[in-house]
Parts: C-alpha cells; structure tokens; sequence
C-alpha cells in the first residue's frame, strides 16, 4: 500500500524517514537539555531562572509529544498529515527556544535550518520550501515583537534589544531568511535528485525483473533440453523439458555430474585441469527414468560471463529416438525395395522351371510302376517343391504386395473370428491361452485378407516363442492422439496391442525381426514379419514392439481408423 504523493515511494519507506527525525530530535533535545544542565549548575545561582524553567518545560514537551508520535505513527494510515504537524510543532518549538534565549543573541538559529532539512528530507520541495517559509515568519515575527517590546524578554544575562538598531534587525532576519531559503533549496535539490535516481533504479529493476522473468519463460517452455554446467561438469540449472525427457526433476540434478547423469564414457568427455569438455555434437542412448531406453542427440556451446570469462557449458538436447526409429524404417524400406526389385525376378524365372518340374515328377509318379520306397521318395519331391512353391509365393508377396481389395473393415469382429481361428489352430499349442479385449466399433479401411495375414503373423510368433505353453493377450482400442498422426495425416487411429509371455527378443537382434529371410527358427523363412510389416505399412500404419529378453514381447500395431457409415 502507497502512502505519499510520490509513486517511487512506500509507506514504509516514509515511515521509515518519519522515524528518524522523531530519533533525531530526541538526540538533539537531550544535547540541549545536557548542555543547558551543565551551563546552569556552572553558574552555580540561588534560584532557577526564568528563562531555564521554560527551556526545561520546552524539552519535557518535546519528550512527550515524541511518545504520542511513536504511539500514533502505527496506529494511522495516512503519515504525511502527521509529518507536517510535527514539523510545524518542531518549527514552533525552535522559535520558543530563540525566544527563551536571547531572540536576536540566540545562537539557536540554526534549529529552523534543521527544520527545513527534515521537511525537504520527508516532503521534498514542497515541505522544504513551505518550512523555509514558516520559518522565515516565525524567526522573523519573534525578533519584531521582542525590538518593539510587545513581549519580554526572558533572560536577564543578555543585552537589552534597545542595543540594536532596527536596521541591524532587519538585517539578521533578511540574512537567516536567505538562508532558509537557501538551505530549502539545497536540500529539497538533493532530495529530489535522490527521489529520481531511485524512481530510475526502481524502473530498472523492473525491467531487469521483466527481462529475467521472460528470460526464464523462453528457456521453460523451449520444447529441447537445455541445463548448464560449472566448469567441473556439475549441473546448475535444468529446463523443464530436461526433466520430462529424462524423468528427473530439477532437484535430483542440480550438483549432479553431467557425465554421471547420463553415463558417459571416458573416452566420450575428457578433463583438462578441474574443467571437465564435452564433444561439440554427440548422440548417447540414455536409460529414462521409468526404464525406457531413449535415444538423445547432445549439442553443446560455452557458457561466458559479462566479461567474456568461459564459467561453464551449455547443453541443449532432445529426444531423438522417434528420428531414428523413422531412419531405421527408411533404410529398411531402401533395402526391401532393393531386394524387392531383384527377388521378383528371380522368383519368375525359378517358379516357371518348378512349375514344370512339380508336373512332371507327379505325372511320372502315376504312370511309372514304382516301388515304395521310391514312391515315398517321389512324395518327399513332390511335397518340396511344393514348400519351395510356397516360399517363391510369400517371397513375391513380400516383394509386390497385392494392393487387394480396399474396403470397409469391421476390424473388432475381424479381429474376434480371427483369435477363435487361431486358439484352435495347430500353430497354437493347447497350453497357450489366449485372452481378449477388444472395443466395440473399430473401422479401418484396407484389404481384409491381408490385415488377417499380418496379425495371423504376428499371433504365430507369439505362440512359437511359448513352446511349453502360456498366455497370450490380445487388447484394441481407439485412440486420439494430437502427438502424431499415421499416413492419412489424421490423429485418429486404432491401436492393436499383442501381448506374450514367452522368451522375448534378445537386444542385439531387435532392429533385425523386420528384415526379409532373418530368422532364429529352424525351420522358419524369415519372411513372416517382414510380410507382416509390409501390409501395415502399404495400410499407412505403424508396428512398435518393445521387448526384453524372458519377459515377454509386446507388439503394437497402429492403423489409421474410419468412422462407420451405414
């Protein structure tokens, strides 16, 4: 809450101001009463003078209108009419004062110059000028009244006014009233060239404080990590992005090591004396938080002082695991489309011949006479070169995916009659249980027999990696998303997650499920998910799977989703 005129000023700061003119003129009170005892039990008289009983009874007045001041001073809200009144009451007392002893001979004068001071001090120009003023009257007045003998004069042991000419008067009062005003200008000068240095410095912290605030805000809500480091790698500061990408709050990394934080290697950082460098651009994997492994790209700049002093590093990063994720999809498209082109023809030019063979071999099998062996032996054939068949017929698909039949999918009944299949299935061991939750109401558009293959796919794996049993789950919902959005450019997509409890995928082997003719199976082709997410893929969709060795794998599949039209 404001209490004066002036802007740049609180009520405690007046306040403060009032307070020690009240404790000034209790100094200067005492001096006069301790001065005024000394020169009194000096002159050693018989009885106390008249013009010491009013002095006595000026300095008591004084103590106790200082006690009414300190009892009202908290007790009101608006202190300026409080400062002119004790200021006018000083100004009367000072002229009580000159009066008692000697007017014109006083050595007192100087009180109003005080006087002024304070009010310049408290009031600035206004109070100062307006004291000078008052005073120049009251000084003035009192010198007049005592020359023309309209009041007496206290003192005994000073020279008669009838001394003094009235041109010597005039000349004291004009004198100490220039200096009134001198001293009114001076100081309320002084004071208010101290008011606007401090409205100044007060405009500047604000904006200091504006700049610094908006400083902070930019740095908060940049969208990358950024911290800085001291020069030993220690942590001093950690946006609020930092904390979401890594999973740890600014108070567990404040002093923390930069390098122990994210777990560099000796050969990644190196100190020089108690400085601890850092690569300029570099790329770390780093374990989150909640035990998601993120990929981070680190780009780092030196940290100077005002003086152009280096006292530290400043780290900005991000999240680059999607970036790569999306690189790794490119560069496996680039190779499938490679081996795309060269494996299509292969596979015409071996299937004509293996067409002709398969016919031949049988017809031979059913006109010839053969014994049994050779008989089993022309079914071993017989049934190869149908295996062989099937892999070239995989392998175009794989190449040249049909673009199929687009159509409306009710992917939740696709899904359900798809999962009955599979449960009673042959690929499906009678230990494995398969547990649903499938929403309601989940349309997509594609080819209904390949989206069937490419989770038929998916669920055969699921089960390979359960050879003694287990539980399958099987969960898909709708979901909105403003994070990303599918090939359609539309944040709405289904969400198909396919869960095992099998053996899981080992680490080293993850980036590689996808790729065509991989395969940890003896009898496998390797061309199962890598048909699998080639349909996705020509569906606009996405596969994630995240898996750790004997935990498990989760498989979660993302297609673009279509509201139901009758």
């Amino acid at each position: 809450m404001r209490q004066s005129q002036y802007a740049y000023e609180t009520r405690e700061e007046f306040l403060s101001k009032l307070r020690v003119l009240m404790f000034a003129r209790v100094i200067i009170m005492t001096f006069l009463l301790g001065s005024t005892v000394i020169m009194h039990f000096k002159q050693a008289p018989t009885y106390i003078e008249p013009y010491l009983l009013s002095l006595y009874a000026i300095i008591v007045s004084t103590y106790a209108l200082t006690l009414i001041y300190v009892y009202l001073i908290n007790r009101i809200d608006n202190l300026i009419p409080l400062a002119y009144i004790q200021l006018t009451l000083d100004l009367l007392f000072v002229t009580a004062i000159v009066y008692i002893t000697g007017g014109i001979e006083s050595i007192f004068s100087f009180l109003y110059i005080l006087t002024i001071i304070n009010a310049s001090i408290l009031l600035y120009r206004r109070g100062g000028y307006l004291m000078a003023s008052l005073s120049s009257i009251a000084y003035g007045t009192c010198l007049d009244l005592e020359y023309y003998e309209i009041i007496p004069s206290i003192s005994s042991n000073l020279p008669s006014v009838d001394y003094y000419k009235a041109a010597d008067i005039f000349y004291t009062i004009a004198v100490n009233i220039i200096g009134f005003y001198l001293t009114a200008f001076l100081s309320s000068y002084l004071a208010e060239q101290t008011r606007r240095t401090k409205e100044k410095l007060q405009k500047k912290e604000i904006d200091y404080k504006h700049l610094e605030a908006l400083h902070d805000n930019i740095v908060q809500s940049i969208g990358s990590g950024i911290m800085t480091l001291n020069q030993q790698g220690e942590i001093t500061s950690f946006n609020r992005a930092a904390q979401e990408i890594t999973g740890y709050n600014i108070s567990e990394t404040l002093g923390r090591r930069f390098d122990h934080l994210f777990s560099l290697s000796n050969e990644e950082t190196h100190s020089d004396s108690d400085i601890t460098i850092f690569p300029q651009r570099f790329e770390k994997t780093f374990l989150n938080r909640d035990g998601s492994q993120r990929f981070l790209g680190f780009s780092t700049s030196t940290l100077r002082d005002r003086l152009g002093r280096d006292i530290g590093s400043i780290i900005t990063f991000q999240d680059v695991t999607k970036l790569r994720e999306m690189e790794e999809r490119i560069k496996r498209m680039d190779r499938l489309a490679a081996l795309g082109q060269l494996a299509a023809g292969i596979a015409h030019e071996i299937r004509n011949p293996l067409t002709s063979l398969s016919g031949s071999i049988q017809v031979l099998r059913d006109e010839l006479r053969l014994e049994a062996e050779n008989r089993r032996l022309m079914d071993i054939v017989l049934r190869e070169t149908q295996r062989l068949d099937g892999l070239i017929t995989d392998f175009l698909l794989f190449a040249r995916p049909e673009k199929g039949k687009q159509g409306k999918i009710f992917l939740s009944a696709l899904l359900e009659e798809m999962v009955t299949l599979f449960a009673n299935s042959p690929e499906c061991n009678k230990n494995i249980t398969v547990k649903t939750d499938i929403a309601p109401h989940l349309f997509m558009q594609g080819d209904d027999r390949q989206i069937t293959q490419a989770f038929w796919n998916i669920l055969k794996n699921a089960a390979q990696s359960q050879p003694h049993g287990g539980l399958i789950r099987i969960a898909a919902f709708h979901e909105i998303s403003s994070r990303r959005a599918l090939g359609d450019g539309s944040p709405s997509y289904l969400k198909v997650i396919i869960n095992d409890n099998g053996s899981g995928i080992p680490p080293h082997i993850q980036d590689k499920i996808f790729d065509p003719f991989f395969t940890t199976k003896e009898s496998g082709t390797g061309l199962g998910l890598a048909i699998t997410y080639r349909i996705i893929e020509n569906h606009q969709g996405e596969i994630i799977v995240r898996s750790a060795e004997n935990q498990g794998t989760e498989v979660a599949v993302l297609l673009p989703a279509s509201l139901y039209k009758k």
